[in-house]
């Protein structure tokens, strides 16, 4: 079985919510919950365990580090050559393998 699990802004932790998908293209998650700013597909085996993650995909807007510094030159000093702004607000660094979905 295939899941998405959405991610949330949280004081201490992020929250997650996850829902069984048909399919892990992004195509099928077409309603993202309110507040969450990235998702990530996995599967879960015989016993419930999760396994086999997705890298993680953001919802807002990519940057090169050179357009983030430019448009944002008091912002944070973000060691990655891409950021995402997101949808809930504030700005997160992305690893090579993440992707940004709008």
């Amino acid at each position: 079985m295939t899941y998405v699990e959405f991610y949330f802004p949280g004081i201490s932790l992020e929250g997650r919510k996850e829902r069984e998908v048909f399919d892990r293209d992004t195509k099928y998650v077409l309603d993202f919950p309110d507040y969450s700013y990235a998702f990530r597909f996995f599967d879960k085996d015989a016993s419930g365990n999760k396994t086999n993650f997705s890298n993680y995909y953001y919802i807002g807007k990519e940057y090169t580090k050179e357009q983030y510094e430019t448009a944002y030159p008091q912002g944070e000093n973000f060691n990655s050559s891409r950021v995402v702004s997101l949808v809930t607000g504030g700005f997160l660094p992305l690893k090579d393998d993440d992707v940004v979905v709008a």
